[in-house]
């Protein structure tokens, strides 16, 4: 068996820029959240301003 992924394979697990995007800023919130990072620190390691980590979250179940 191939451990590699195929080229059909991969793209089954890729997703499109805007959604990569939301789900980088919720995980930056949660880090936020949880006490593992201060707002700027999740900025920072995550490529968002203090800002949109600390917007009012616009997602449905967050």
């Amino acid at each position: 068996m191939q451990d590699e992924l195929t080229e059909a394979m991969h793209g089954e697990f890729t997703v499109d820029a805007e959604t990569d995007r939301q789900h980088r800023l919720a995980s930056a919130r949660s880090t936020v959240e949880m006490g593992m990072f201060t707002a700027a620190k999740a900025a920072e390691a995550y490529g968002f301003t203090v800002e949109e980590i600390e917007a009012p979250s616009q997602e449905p179940g967050t």
